[in-house]
């Protein structure tokens, strides 16, 4: 798939996403309503500790995700402005079953994040709030686990947003690509995403493009999933038993 063709279906995809959720803004007071009531009901439907860890992991079902943020730091007001992720079974990346969204940060992006990013104050001005961005993206998760490289990141953002919005903890369980490099390899310095992706040959059509990113980092662990039931691991609980 091109780069080109990428773009055009996540445009179609996040088109058609906003027409189908188009019912739930009922009126604006409604809509909060609605968003809220399904994020404080998030931590009611899940068991964190025992989210797919005895799965094979030939068949483990994960969404692979990548934040865009203002900073590094969700506590002194920096904030996510998109939100890309794919899903995953086993090795195989879905492409089909993805996810992307800009978010409005309620506060001025840094110019050397627009620079890296590409996103703009403009382009997030109409962008879905924080409550609308969070609820979307967990209505597309459901109850499968989330995997992202270096992923305190995101478990800093996705905590500090839930509990924003909804005044509720972060349950799903959150996997960190290096969980399994680390067990199976010496990864190259601080085993960045760069570097990584360059050593296995995994291109990454736009560098600090949440879903691109996400692509990525997902293509890397299939390669590690691979290699950890050739190595003999079966499920995840062998792999937390062999870390510990």
């Amino acid at each position: 798939m091109t780069k080109w063709d990428l773009f055009g279906r996540l445009w179609h995809m996040n088109r058609d996403t906003a027409g189908a959720q188009g019912d739930w803004k009922i009126g604006h007071n409604d809509g909060d309503k609605h968003h809220l009531a399904f994020l404080r009901s998030l931590n009611k439907e899940r068991r964190q500790a025992d989210s797919g860890a005895d799965m094979p992991l030939a068949d483990l079902e994960v969404v692979v995700v990548d934040l865009e943020t203002t900073g590094f730091y969700p506590d002194h007001g920096d904030a996510i402005i998109s939100i890309g992720a794919v899903a995953m079974k086993g090795d195989k990346l879905l492409l089909g079953d993805s996810f992307y969204t800009l978010v409005n940060p309620g506060r001025t992006i840094p110019p050397h994040v627009s620079s890296l990013t590409g996103i703009s104050d403009e382009m997030v001005s109409s962008a879905p709030d924080l409550l609308l961005a969070m609820s979307r993206f967990f209505r597309f998760v459901g109850d499968r686990p989330l995997v992202a490289h270096h992923s305190r990141h995101e478990r800093e953002f996705f905590r500090a947003g839930l509990w924003k919005t909804s005044r509720r903890p972060l349950t799903h369980r959150m996997l960190d690509t290096m969980l399994l490099i680390r067990l199976l390899s010496n990864p190259i310095g601080n085993g960045s995403l760069d570097a990584l992706c360059a050593q296995h040959d995994i291109p990454i059509s736009r560098r600090h493009h949440a879903y691109c990113d996400a692509v990525a980092a997902g293509t890397l662990w299939g390669k590690y999933l691979l290699k950890a039931q050739d190595a003999g691991y079966t499920d995840l609980r062998q792999v937390y038993e062999a870390l510990r």
